[in-house]
């Protein structure tokens, strides 16, 4: 009688062949931050962008309005020339008009030159209700921008001249005054915003 023998089957071992699951790791970390630094990247150059855009229509908004300013300022020297070709306020001066810089009120800012100079900005904030600058009775309103519009005025330092080509002469003779008007311009509404201030000289024949 043989003996059957069962035979054994054996399963083939493969040795470290395959990939390495840790180095795979490493790539795809590597990757992340390569992603991660490319949109920090994107999103620090966007941010910028939106700055310098925003900053860019400030100034141009800004440089609007102080055009608008300086334009609405020729209302105050056009009232102030009519007001002096009518009157004489070295014989009844306004509370507007100073002889000199010693003149002027504390508020005023600089008082120490001898020709006139523009008030600050502290000044014009109160002079309308302190009486000491002359208000436009109404708003100038130049484009979309409304500006409250007041002006001083001052002697300039200019010798008076006698006009030429006039029959009368002597003491009697006419003679051509300058005065020096500073005219400020504030946009109005709760966000007033930029104010201007500028400086004019005033011809009149008295």
């Amino acid at each position: 009688m043989k003996r059957q023998q069962n035979p054994q089957s054996f399963e083939p071992t493969t040795i470290g062949c395959g990939p390495d699951r840790d180095s795979g790791s490493q790539e795809r970390g590597a990757i992340l931050v390569i992603v991660l630094v490319l949109i920090f990247a994107v999103t620090l150059a966007l941010m910028a962008y939106l700055y310098l855009n925003k900053n860019n229509t400030l100034i141009a908004s800004n440089l609007a309005v102080q055009n608008a300013a300086q334009e609405a300022t020729d209302q105050g020297v056009q009232n102030a020339a009519q007001w002096l070709q009518q009157n004489n306020p070295q014989i009844s001066p306004p509370s507007y008009y100073f002889s000199s810089m010693s003149a002027v009120p504390s508020d005023y800012g600089s008082s120490s030159n001898t020709n006139p100079v523009a008030p600050g900005p502290v000044f014009w904030q109160s002079c309308a209700s302190a009486g000491t600058c002359y208000p436009l009775p109404q708003a100038v309103q130049y484009g979309p921008f409304s500006f409250a519009v007041q002006y001083v005025i001052f002697p300039s330092t200019a010798t008076p001249v006698p006009l030429n080509g006039y029959q009368v002469t002597g003491g009697n003779a006419p003679t051509a005054n300058y005065y020096v008007v500073f005219i400020h311009a504030q946009k109005t509404g709760s966000r007033g915003g930029l104010g201007v201030t500028v400086q004019s000289v005033v011809r009149v024949v008295q």
